[in-house]
């Protein structure tokens, strides 16, 4: 039982360090820049119809 919980533990800490990494090398914040700026202009488009 103490395996099976240290196996998903371990997962999880592997999982937690990926997102971490790919959010500050792989350029998270300027991914959602470019969302929100995505969604202002759509909003935009919407109200001037």
């Amino acid at each position: 039982m103490f395996k099976f919980i240290g196996i998903l533990f371990l997962l999880f800490i592997v999982l937690f360090v990926a997102i971490i990494i790919e959010e500050s090398f792989v350029g998270g914040r300027r991914r959602r820049k470019l969302e929100k700026k995505a969604r202002e202009a759509a909003l935009k488009s919407d109200n001037e119809q």
